[in-house]
């Protein structure tokens, strides 16, 4: 009895501990959130939503794992990670705040620095971002946490020139900066002798893409370079996504310059072969129609024999016609960018109205001039390929074309009132037919890592929808910025 009365008070302490070591997980779980209250957020609604998510991620973590010290540490850690980054964008546009707060984590709620630091400069999340915006967070949020003066991230321009993409902190990029980040772009390291600059090469290996670099406040050196080396992975990984989407835009222009080649070469060959074949049959027609009707006598057989042959001159017309559109439609395509984005999608959509009395409401919505090169290729095609689904398919009277752009990006659809379909067995018998139209919607606007969708049901509509970022490659928009 007495052994088992020790086993029940053990017991009892053993469930006391473990409800004490709950209790304070959880006040220093609610310690770290008083922090993050005292900020004066803009996003009043974006807080509560990144608060709410913190604490069920932190509490997950407490009762799966126990309130041990430990356990307790890492919860935290998350909680906080998650904070900064549901609310990155506000503390990208305000780095003392995000010092400031850095700061008070630090001493208020216990966290290490260096370890808050990893969890938020390695966010996957980054990678969702435009390359541009990813680098200004990326940054910011370095200066955040590391006793620096500033930070600034170079690459070489089309000049093989080293350029400046971002700087943020004290003053400008100085030109000792620049130095140091030319020898980390050709492959060499930094000179340890430096007191204050110190930077990394980003990118791939034996091939850097970039040059971080620092400049460290007076004796924060070594200290300075445990965070530079926690911001660079996730760098190195936003500039090789920024170098992909490059070069999909240079292939895609590479493709369609050889595609504007053949179609010339193409209506070329149509006028110079098969229409002046035609043309000269014709002549030849006629003068045999002059020839045999003067050979018959039979007046009968005369208006006969002029019918037929007018019959014949008449189908060597249609097809002398036919073969002119085509020639047409293969030089408009073929010059299809030679001319404003607006301009070519009214060509588009005017080609479509000829040929199927439905005449197109398109609608286009903000600043054209800021859809890229490869987007427009790959928005004109979509359109296009919608539009000949419309015309083969859909038995539409009604087809609207709407094209939006702001500052996130562009955003494009086409509705008809059509038919419609269902949407999977449709794609699986056109690929077995080898008809890959829509699936070349897709991968055209994966390649620029956007997103297509498409939604049908039987009896109509049928919706495309394109969204695509806005995108530039980073260089280029520093010195876009740099020129303004």
């Amino acid at each position: 009895m007495a052994t088992q009365s020790n086993l029940q008070r053990g017991s009892s302490r053993a469930r006391g501990n473990g409800a004490a070591a709950n209790s304070a997980a959880r006040f220093d779980l609610r310690r770290l959130e008083r922090v993050f209250e005292s900020c004066d957020w803009l996003e009043r609604r974006t807080f509560l939503r990144a608060r709410r998510r913190a604490r069920a991620h932190a509490l997950e973590m407490l009762d799966r794992n126990g309130s041990d010290a430990n356990t307790t540490q890492t919860a935290l850690l998350v909680a906080a990670a998650e904070f900064l980054g549901d609310v990155r964008s506000e503390l990208t546009a305000s780095p003392q705040d995000a010092a400031h707060l850095a700061d008070e984590l630090e001493h208020v709620a216990g966290l290490s620095r260096i370890a808050l630091a990893r969890e938020v400069l390695r966010s996957p999340e980054l990678l969702t971002l435009l390359p541009a915006v990813a680098v200004e967070t990326q940054l910011a949020m370095l200066m955040a946490f590391a006793p620096l003066r500033s930070a600034s991230l170079w690459a070489l321009d089309d000049a093989e020139q080293v350029n400046c993409v971002r700087h943020v902190g004290e003053g400008a990029p100085s030109r000792s900066a620049k130095e140091l980040a030319q020898r980390l772009l050709a492959g060499e390291t930094a000179e340890p002798g430096r007191r204050l600059l110190l930077g990394l090469s980003l990118g791939r290996w034996q091939q850097p893409l970039a040059a971080l670099v620092g400049c460290a406040r007076p004796g924060m050196r070594e200290e300075c370079e445990s965070f530079l080396v926690e911001a660079a992975p996730m760098l190195g990984a936003v500039l090789e996504r920024d170098a992909l989407l490059a070069g999909n835009a240079a292939s895609e222009r590479t493709l369609v310059q050889s595609s504007e080649r053949k179609l010339t070469r193409l209506g070329f060959d149509l006028h110079d072969g098969p229409i002046q074949d035609v043309s000269v049959l014709g002549e030849d027609l006629r003068l045999f129609r002059d020839q045999l009707v003067t050979a018959v006598g039979d007046p009968k057989n005369r208006a006969l024999l002029r019918g037929r042959l007018d019959d014949l001159d008449a189908q060597l017309g249609a097809l002398d016609s036919e073969l002119r559109r085509i020639s047409n439609e293969v030089h408009a395509a073929s010059v299809l960018l030679n001319r404003p984005f607006t301009r070519a999608l009214r060509d588009v959509a005017h080609a479509f109205a000829a040929r199927t009395n439905i005449e197109p409401h398109v609608t286009l919505d903000g600043e054209m001039t800021l859809i890229s090169t490869s987007q427009q290729i790959a928005l004109l095609n979509i359109i296009h390929e919608a539009l000949t689904n419309v015309r083969e398919h859909s038995d539409a009277t009604e087809v609207e074309i709407a094209v939006s752009v702001n500052a996130e990006g562009v955003e494009a659809q086409i509705i008809d009132n059509g038919r419609g379909f269902d949407l999977e067995p449709t794609l699986i018998r056109a690929a077995r037919r080898g008809r890959l139209g829509l699936v070349a919607m897709h991968e055209r606007v994966r390649l620029l890592g956007g997103q297509c969708r498409i939604d049908s049901r039987r009896g109509g509509p049928t919706v495309v929808s394109v969204a695509l970022e806005r995108w530039e490659p980073l260089v280029q928009e520093a010195q876009s910025r740099q020129a303004s």
